[in-house]
């Protein structure tokens, strides 16, 4: 009770710290030095989610905005750093796949079977959902995080969140582009940079590609006899984008865009979460950049994606867009499946997944008391993995278990949202969704490359839901929104392969109030929210005594209820940005079988348990300081995120709680006319902490965040 006390009011302190400093700040602006260049009031912040542009702070939404910009000032550029800057987001990285959670909903294992309950859009698509989410944030027009269950609009249905990554448009207006080079420590060498080429007044083409070179974080050591193969850890990438814009006249709008991802990370690293040598008794009191290793270690992944978004605008103002995409990836890795030089447990693994969707929907316009949008949705998703393409090896050639996939899954939507002026100071939002999925898994189980051992799988499922939301919106003046809603989310139904059983859907009702509040004449800006969040036949992943992972509905309701909170300042030279968030989540009842009891498996009631890897307080604030000197302008700025224990599996054993840690990045910019000159450092305190546990053979493998990295920018705009 004492230590939650203490963190209470340490994140209590930090928000009421950041609104005292913007208090502070706001005094200081009456008599801010007039040589000194000053911002009226915080940028706005607008949403596309729902297909029509809306701003931030009058939307019945739970949702956090990161402007392109501001991106890099915070030194985000994978969706891993999104985790510091975001309330109640977690991203647990495994190198070759990541694990996104909001609220703690989206998925606890990297398994291809596993549906997720949070989904990533870039450029409005729905991309692949576990694997190849690592390209990097480069030429970003901005970053939108919406919290909560979504299912009554486009795309995918979800019921943890989704996230909507826009990238720049070609334009044709006029002829610009940016150069950036950076270099810091671990050869940490990095080009990144766009041009946008007008062609006439109608076409335009926008090239933007990223490239980084940089050595391994962990120092691995292997013995004398077999000793360890390859660059574990390290990261080679390169990436490209082109985007084609044509526009023949004022009512009719087609992009297409094209992207190529190619990531070498060397194979992921991990070493054993407890000491081996007292059986998992204790924590293993190691670096986790000091690890020891006796595999062929490599890991690359490669994908790309097209697509085509035609919008045509009639008369009366309707839009009518078509989305359309392909994406193709590739995913090839080998490694050290016990974390250690002394066994020689190898996991490799090869696959390919695609993916076709297509959203066709209708969107009135912005004016008038009756606003609506409605469209309909198909996805095909199909992951494949080919004989040989799977292989546990125990040791390799002389023991192996080796799995065939074949799981095509497809998502048929039709949706619908309408917006209803009451009075011109309240609104009423209504909206539905059917969604049909189907998944068919073929799967073939078999050991020692001989497929007549094995056991074979076929099964298919099919899934129907209709998920609503109602929400009440009231300004009673310009700088005051309050909004209610009560939203439902649906996770889709699947198959187990290890044993082969199947599991039921994932339901979700969420309660939701928040008051969008600005101060000071647009200077200060806030959005606050609270939610209590029901979950019917919750899906958990969890880990079986064969190693295998499973996925089991929850009996009873799980539940989930908190607080979120953002905040934006701009006080002349001073801005501030904050977050914070708390939440307390219970499983339903269930009892299940611990692979690592004390004393051999056992079946253990985990009813009541916290939701796996859901922090209960997480908390940001970021701070910058613009100092004019003359034409130049030199600004610090310094950002700090907190993130508190959480729980990586239900069973709750050592080595499976990720302790809280606290994070700083600080950097200097001196920009000048087109020129931009930093100094960063990322992980300023070089905290070396534990972001991951994953399966392992015997032990369970713990993963390491990143560690301090720092260096500089040279960046040129023309």
């Amino acid at each position: 009770m004492a230590k939650r006390a203490l963190r209470l009011s340490t994140s209590a302190g930090v928000l009421t710290a950041m609104l005292g400093l913007a208090g502070a700040a706001h005094a200081a602006d009456a008599t801010a030095d007039p040589g000194v260049a000053t911002a009226t009031e915080v940028a706005p912040l607008t949403i596309t989610a729902e297909r029509r542009t809306t701003n931030l702070q009058t939307a019945p939404v739970a949702a956090s905005v990161i402007a392109g910009a501001q991106l890099q000032n915070e030194g985000i550029q994978t969706l891993d750093d999104l985790q510091f800057h975001t309330p109640s987001l977690t991203v647990t990285d495994f190198g070759q796949g990541n694990l996104f959670n909001i609220r703690g909903i989206g998925k606890d294992l990297t398994n291809v079977q596993t549906p997720s309950g949070v989904v990533t859009y870039w450029d409005g698509v729905a991309s692949f959902p576990g694997f190849f989410q690592d390209a990097p944030y480069y030429d970003i027009s901005n970053v939108e995080v919406l919290r909560g269950p979504q299912g009554t609009f486009a795309g995918q249905n979800a019921t943890g969140g989704a996230v909507f990554i826009t990238t720049n448009d070609p334009s044709v207006s006029h002829f610009s582009g940016d150069l950036e080079g950076s270099y810091g420590n671990y050869s940490d060498a990095q080009l990144r940079g766009y041009v946008n080429l007008p062609i006439n007044d109608t076409l335009a083409i926008r090239i933007a590609a990223n490239g980084e070179s940089r050595d391994s974080f962990y120092s691995v050591a292997g013995p004398w006899t077999t000793p360890f193969n390859g660059t574990p850890g390290r990261l080679l990438e390169g990436s490209i984008r082109v985007g084609v814009l044509w526009q023949p006249t004022d009512q009719f709008k087609v992009t297409l865009k094209g992207t190529y991802n190619y990531i070498d990370h060397g194979g992921s690293v991990g070493d054993p979460a407890v000491d081996p040598a007292t059986g998992g008794a204790t924590l293993n009191p190691s670096d986790p950049f000091h690890v020891t290793n006796n595999a062929n270690n490599y890991g690359t992944d490669k994908f790309f994606g097209l697509t085509l978004n035609a919008a045509y605008t009639f008369a009366s103002g309707i839009v009518l867009r078509s989305i359309s995409s392909y994406q193709y990836g590739v995913t090839n890795q080998n490694i050290d499946l016990d974390g250690t030089s002394v066994l020689p447990f190898t996991f490799s693994d090869y696959a390919d997944e695609r993916i076709y969707s297509e959203e066709v929907n209708l969107v009135s316009p912005d004016k008038g008391p009756l606003r609506w949008v409605g469209g309909v949705y198909f996805q095909s998703d199909t992951v494949d993995i080919p004989n040989g393409g799977f292989d546990i090896g125990l040791p390799p050639g002389g023991f192996d278990i080796n799995i065939i996939y074949h799981t095509p899954k497809t998502t048929d939507a039709v949706f619908g949202q309408v917006t209803y002026d009451i009075t011109p100071a309240l609104q009423i939002e209504a909206g539905a969704r059917f969604t049909h999925s189907s998944f068919t898994l073929d799967d073939n189980n078999f050991l020692d490359n001989l497929p007549a051992t094995g056991v074979v799988l076929h099964a298919s499922t099919d899934d129907n839901a209709v998920t609503g939301k109602v929400a009440l919106n009231w300004r009673p003046n310009p700088d005051n929104t309050l909004y209610a809603f009560v939203a439902e989310g649906h996770k889709q139904n699947g198959i187990n392969t290890d044993p082969a059983t199947p599991f039921g859907p994932e339901e979700v009702t969420d309660f939701e109030g928040g008051w969008k509040p600005t101060f000071f004449d647009g200077h200060l800006r806030a959005q606050l929210g609270f939610y209590y969040t029901l979950y019917r036949h919750f899906q958990l992943q969890f880990t079986t005594p064969s190693q295998t992972n499973l996925i089991q509905n929850v009996a009873g309701t799980t539940s989930a209820y908190g607080f979120e909170g953002e905040a934006q300042a701009v006080f002349g030279p001073l801005s501030l940005n904050g977050g914070l968030s708390y939440e307390h989540s219970a499983l339903g009842a269930v009892t299940i079988v611990d692979p690592n009891a004390p004393g051999g498996p056992a079946p253990v009631a985990l009813g009541g348990r916290p939701l796996p890897l859901a922090p209960d307080w997480t908390a940001n604030i970021g701070a910058q300081y613009a100092i004019a000197l003359g034409d130049a302008t030199l600004t610090p700025r310094i950002d700090y995120s907190y993130a508190g224990g959480q729980w990586s599996t239900p069973f709750q054993h050592f080595g499976e709680f990720l302790p809280a840690r606290n994070l700083v990045n600080a950097e200097i910019a001196f920009a000048e006319h087109d020129w931009k000159f930093t100094v960063y450092a990322l992980n300023a305190t070089d905290l070396h902490y534990v972001v991951a546990t994953n399966v392992g053979v015997p032990f369970l493998l713990r993963y390491a965040g990143p560690p301090g990295q720092y260096g500089f920018r040279v960046e040129k705009r023309f």
